[in-house]
């Protein structure tokens, strides 16, 4: 089962044998701008959770289908006809409930499809216009009241309708801020009456449409009077607002706009497939996930998250040279915990304060989790679950605690989940919003219109143990700027430590420079990091910022200052970081040293201020500088390239007090040049590399190799040769020497990978590997005549001998010629080989592969359609031994996959998905390309010198592109040297994985494939 599941999708689930009927035709009014996408829509194979014939619960009857924790009960709050399709909740000042119905999805009305990309990113024909121009769309928002004041909701108001992909809702001072992308939208309603008083104003325009499952989302007030929002992973956009213009982005991030200074920026870059947005009553930034293996990411500001680099791009700054990966968890790792809020809603128990609620729409329930402290960031663990079911209609796609404490979720509801498929066949007549709360309460809202309280009842609900009365009472107070208030605002802060007080006064513009220098003192750490990133919000650097940095005890806090050192003048920010960077401790905290690092980066262009910064041999010799920061400080110079930057690499490495934190930093510049030489250097730098480089003796070839140096390549090949040279020497020359493409090393390397010159297979394997780098005549023939004698399929000699040949066409064709001639088995070649031979799109050479290896056999063929239901009838009807299938698992998945801590991790891991469904299984196995999991996407290079290289995207920067092959190789590719670069729709993962297996094997390897999962 090699790579088994490469190609399952992001929302796996029951997968159709064939297309619906409804994806054979495109819709009249279908969105095709062309015949060719015309053709998608009526051929495209439905992946993912697809409609079926299951009938829908009637809303009246749906509470008793959920399954309810033992301390909660449910109520059925709002549905369909006056509902369908919601997607996000919030509520104003009043106390109402905003629904946005995501009616239009999945495209925008009125634009035309001109093509699709490999992830059904559409490209429109033009960009929309903002509501009220243009097309009019089915998306609508609605306002919930409770009239009569017992707690429920007994009256709906469609407040804003005909809008185009509207994702989220919020209610302001003077009217409602509606994202509606590629547009933020302000609709001014001075007198609250829920009537528009004219035409919305476009506050910011660029949000992108590519895939309106990811759109920009979320939308929500921030403590610091910011609007907040989400990006989703396969969107990118280019927004710009009346003052900040073109600030671009690809794929997922947290970003922030100001009603006020009209500023837009990226508060934090990469995550999940980010279509939540929470901040908790200490103003921490969270989102939830698409992935399996975490229920969400905590984003201190500024900082940078991991993301699926081939399919959702690059991070915007090339120099960030590392990223946070997400909070880790204990738990059900099943697929995907998207919708994320932290309850602090004072109903329900102090136990249940402060925990995670997750719904999961693809398995149809909801999690619960604790969110526990771990450094200066977090972790989280599983609790019983709030709520499961058997309908699979159930898909909650948003959690929030009302100002009645309970828990509302948006319920999409609908068979369908998947938006892996271009045919528009939602359900889109149904949807629900349910509320839960702890069983026996009846929660009721009973602050009334907080816009109509006196100030003093405002400044009496920031008591409240609800994080949202709490919040929008604080809120509101900011916005009404009451000068009688400021007093009492700031004797709270002072006395009580109330976030709450510090947050209006900010909005009313009363956060003196004085007040929050003042507060960076405070007892409460909260009030510290608030004053401190307030003040980095206005680009206010202070020396109290630096004093506070010596002596700051919280963690967090530290957090702040580092990521409020990136945001004032370099000065400052560096002397933050000069102080921070003398706690040893700090370097095991999963943020800190990335946090430092960024600061230092930011300020890396002031040449003075990064001298300064290294002043002292003290700082220098600090382990948390060297070991995160002098490195990558060289490799972000040098990786830059220019003049002015190879110069202060230059100067950087001469200020240097010792050998060991020279040597950091060469190693660091070295970084920058991996997979290509290193050009000519400054002098100085030069010399200094040189030095470097003979100090370490024999070990030194390498850098000297790439360094250039005279006499370097002939060196480095008489190591190679020379059988008492270290074998990991040996081989590190060996890869380097390809790397560079030393032409006078093809002999050497062509008599190692033969094996005439070396008994140790894992330096012959890298000189066959390496062979591939070189456009030689004797590389093929050499191979192919020792398949006979030293290249034998021992230690993946062969496999490795394959790949090469079939790297470039020329060679591909002896190979073959081999196997039509029947000198090479067929089972010999390893099946990511054939693929790969399979990319090549000469007619000839196709129809010679198609001689050697068969036909490539459809999604849609007969043959795999009976070899399903086969597999199906007999894995339905006999048992299994999961003791025996656990070696098969070990040698047919776990060369590529894990499952229970078991195997490797070149494809997904196994626990997250539909374990229990052979409907899950069985399409994937047999046809492997049928859907491709997020971050597994197969990419072919084809380079200037014919070399094809396939795997999948392990890392890109501006100058390089790292593939990550079949047999877990990572393969470095200088842009420039490609002549084409493209994803392919055809998985690594073989075809027929059962093919030299018994019945009973196969069912013994599904008994262990599905240990746990039948009840």
């Amino acid at each position: 089962m090699r790579l088994l599941f490469l190609l399952v999708g992001a929302w796996a689930a029951v997968i159709p044998l064939t297309p619906s009927l409804d994806a054979q035709t495109t819709p009249p009014d279908g969105p095709a701008g062309n015949e060719k996408v015309a053709e998608i829509f009526r051929t495209f194979s439905a992946k993912g959770a697809q409609r079926d014939e299951s009938e829908l619960t009637p809303p009246e009857a749906m509470i008793d289908r959920l399954r309810l924790r033992s301390d909660v009960e449910a109520d059925l709050i709002a549905h369909e006809p006056e509902l369908s399709q919601p997607l996000f909740l919030t509520w104003d000042s009043r106390g109402r409930m905003w629904a946005v119905q995501y009616r239009q999805y999945q495209y925008p009305a009125g634009l035309k499809v001109e093509r699709f990309d490999q992830y059904l990113r559409a490209v429109y024909d033009k960009v929309p216009e903002p509501p009220p121009h243009g097309d009019r769309g089915a998306d609508k928002i609605t306002v919930f009241s409770d009239t009569d004041g017992d707690g429920v909701y007994d009256s709906a108001k469609d407040v804003i309708t005909g809008l185009n992909i509207a994702s989220s809702v919020q209610v302001g001072p003077q009217g409602i801020w509606v994202l509606n992308p590629p547009y933020l939208l302000h609709y001014p309603d001075a007198d609250g009456d829920d009537i528009p008083d004219g035409d919305p104003e476009v506050h910011l325009s660029g949000f992108g449409l590519q895939d309106t499952h990811s759109v920009a989302n979320s939308l929500l007030w921030g403590p610091d009077g910011w609007l907040y929002g989400a990006n989703g992973s396969t969107t990118a956009g280019t927004v710009s607002s009346e003052v900040t213009k073109g600030v671009a982005f690809e794929g997922q991030c947290i970003w922030r706009y100001h009603p006020e200074t009209k500023v837009f920026e990226i508060y934090a870059e990469g995550g999940g497939n980010t279509f939540s947005l929470e901040i908790d009553s200490k103003g921490h930034v969270f989102s939830g996930t698409n992935g399996g293996s975490k229920r969400g990411y905590h984003y201190p500001q500024g900082s940078y998250n991991d993301k699926n680099w081939g399919k959702h791009g690059p991070l915007t700054n090339p120099y960030a040279l590392g990223y946070f990966t997400g909070m880790p968890m204990q738990g059900d790792t099943r697929r995907f915990a998207q919708a994320f809020m932290i309850y602090e809603g004072g109903l329900f128990s102090d136990d249940f304060d402060g925990t995670i609620v997750a719904p999961n729409s693809l398995h149809n329930l909801v999690w619960n989790s604790r969110l526990i402290r771990d450094g200066s960031t977090y972790r989280t663990e599983d609790v019983e679950n709030l709520v499961e079911t058997d309908d699979r209609w159930f898909r909650p796609v948003y959690a929030g605690a009302g100002p009645d404490g309970a828990i509302y979720l948006a319920d999409w509801y609908d068979t369908r989940l998947s938006h892996v498929n271009p045919v528009d066949d939602w359900h889109k007549d149904s949807g629900r919003i349910y509320r839960l709360r702890p069983k026996g309460s009846e929660p009721v809202y009973r602050s009334g219109d907080l816009t109509a309280l006196p100030s003093a009842d405002l400044l009496a609900l920031f008591e409240s143990p609800n994080k949202w009365v709490r919040r929008r009472a604080a809120l509101v107070l900011g916005w009404r700027d009451d000068p009688e208030s400021v007093d009492a605002l700031v004797e709270r802060v002072e006395n009580g430590g109330s976030l709450e007080s510090l947050w209006a006064l900010n909005l009313m513009g009363e956060l003196s420079t004085e007040r929050a220098v003042g507060w960076m003192r405070h007892d409460n750490p909260h009030i510290r990091r608030w004053a401190v990133r307030l003040m980095g919000d206005r680009h206010e650097g202070h020396h109290e910022m630096v004093a506070l940095a010596e002596t700051e005890t919280d963690l967090q806090v530290r957090s702040q200052l580092a990521s409020t050192a990136k945001r004032v003048d370099s000065d400052t920010g560096l002397a933050i970081i000069d102080r921070l960077a003398r706690r040893d401790e700090d370097a095991k905290d999963p943020h800190l040293p990335l946090l430092y690092w960024w600061a230092v980066e930011a300020h890396a262009d002031d040449w003075d201020a990064i001298e300064t910064f290294f002043s002292s041999d003290a700082s220098w010799d600090r382990p948390l500088v060297r070991q995160f920061i002098l490195g990558r400080l060289a490799q972000r110079y040098a990786a830059s390239g220019t003049a002015a930057d190879m110069d202060r690499c230059d100067a950087l490495v001469a200020m240097a007090p010792n050998a060991t934190t020279r040597e950091i930093l060469l190693v660091g510049l070295t970084k920058a040049f991996q997979g290509r030489s290193i050009p000519e250097l400054p002098r100085r730098l030069d010399q200094a590399l040189s030095t470097y480089q003979e100090s370490r003796g024999e070990s030194g070839a390498v850098l000297a190799l790439r360094s250039g140096r005279d006499g370097a390549a002939d060196a480095a090949i008489k190591l190679l040769r020379d059988r008492s040279t270290d074998l990991g020497l040996r081989i590190e020359i060996a890869q380097t020497l390809g790397e560079l493409r030393v032409p006078q090393s093809v002999d050497v390397l062509l008599r190692l990978a033969t094996g005439r010159e070396t008994d140790q297979p894992a330096l012959q394997r890298v000189a066959i590997t390496t062979l591939a780098y070189f456009d030689d005549a004797r590389i093929a023939p050499g191979l192919i005549g020792a398949f006979y004698s030293k290249i034998s399929r021992e230690h993946g000699l062969r496999a490795a001998a394959c790949r090469t040949l079939a790297s470039r066409a020329s060679w591909a064709d002896r190979l073959l010629e081999e196997v039509i001639q029947w000198r090479v088995r067929v089972p010999e070649v390893p099946e990511d080989v054939i693929q790969r031979l399979r990319t090549y799109e000469d007619p000839a050479f196709v129809a010679r592969v198609e001689q050697a290896f068969g036909k490539a056999v459809t999604v849609s063929s007969a043959e795999k359609i009976v070899e399903i239901e086969r597999l199906t009838e007999l894995l339905s009807h006999r048992a299994g031994d999961a003791d025996k299938g656990k070696p098969l698992f070990a040698s047919k998945c776990g060369t590529c996959h894990k499952l229970f801590g078991q195997g490797k991790s070149i494809g997904p891991p196994l626990d997250g998905y539909e374990r229990g469904s052979l409907k899950f299984w069985l399409p994937a196995i047999i046809e492997p390309s049928l859907e491709i999991r997020e971050g597994f996407q197969s990419y072919m290079a084809l380079t200037d010198d014919g070399r094809v290289v396939t795997g999948m995207m392990a890392a890109q920067d501006p100058k390089t592109v790292t593939l990550r092959t079949a047999d877990d190789q990572t393969v470095v590719l200088v842009r420039d040297d490609l002549e084409q670069f493209k994803a392919i729709k055809t998985s690594l993962m073989p075809e027929q994985v059962f093919k030299d297996m018994t019945d009973q094997q196969i069912v013994d390897l599904f008994a262990y494939l599905m240990l746990g999962t039948r009840r």
